[in-house]
C-alpha cells in the first residue's frame, strides 16, 4: 500500500510545478512494479521487515535512478521515511484524515477502503502548504483560456477580407488544379 502511495504522491506532485519537483521526472508504473517485486523478495527472505535496505533500494536506486536534483532526492527520501517504517503494520494517519488501511485486507478491500475513506485532493496530502493549489489553478485557468483564445475566429481588421471558409475553398481549388486527371484504372 504504501509504495503504490508513494508512487502516486511523486507523480500527482509535478502538477504543481517547481513547488512540487525542481525538475520534471520521467517516474512510470514500471518504477512502481520493480520496487513491488524487490519488497516481495525481501519480505519472503527476511522474518523482520528491512525497511532501512527497501528505503534505499526505492529512493536512492529505483525512483532516485530518474532524480538528479539534490533536494528532489531529499524529498523522495523523506517521503520514504515518513510511509516505510513499522507503524505502517499497525496502521497510522499516512497524511491529515485519512489512516493506512489495516494490515489484514485483501486487495480488493484495500482498493474498497481506499475510495470509501481517502479525502479529496489536497495539497495536504503531497505534503504541501494548501496555498500550493492557488498557482495550479491559476496554470490551469491560464491554460483553458488560452485554449477557448485559440479556437476563437480570427479576423485581419475591418471584415474586408475574404472568410475562413473562402480562403480554405481557394486552396483546396489551388490543390485540385495541381493534381492530375483521374487515371481511367482498366486503361493502366
Amino acid at each position: 500500500f504504501a509504495t503504490s502511495l508513494f508512487h502516486a504522491v511523486i507523480l500527482e506532485r509535478k502538477k504543481f510545478g517547481p513547488q512540487g519537483w525542481n525538475r520534471s521526472y520521467p517516474f512510470n508504473v514500471g518504477d512502481l512494479q520493480s520496487c513491488a517485486q524487490v519488497a516481495m523478495n525481501y519480505l519472503e527472505t527476511n522474518p523482520k521487515v528491512p525497511w532501512d535496505d527497501l528505503k534505499y533500494i526505492f529512493g536512492e536506486i529505483m525512483y532516485g535512478g530518474h532524480i538528479t536534483d539534490h533536494f528532489d532526492r531529499v524529498l523522495a527520501m523523506a517521503y520514504l521515511d515518513n510511509y516505510l517504517h513499522d507503524e505502517l503494520l499497525d496502521g497510522f494517519n499516512i497524511f491529515p484524515g485519512f489512516p493506512t488501511p489495516a494490515n489484514t485486507l485483501s486487495c480488493r478491500d484495500v482498493l474498497d477502503y481506499i475510495e470509501a475513506s481517502m479525502p479529496q485532493e489536497t495539497p495536504v496530502a503531497f505534503g504541501l502548504h494548501s496555498n500550493a493549489e492557488i498557482g495550479f489553478r491559476m496554470k490551469q485557468a491560464d491554460i483553458m483560456f488560452l485554449n477557448i483564445r485559440e479556437l476563437q475566429p480570427r479576423s485581419a481588421g475591418g471584415g474586408s477580407g475574404p472568410s475562413i471558409v473562402d480562403r480554405a475553398r481557394r486552396i483546396l481549388d489551388e490543390i485540385f488544379e495541381k493534381m492530375p486527371e483521374q487515371l481511367d484504372l482498366a486503361e493502366v
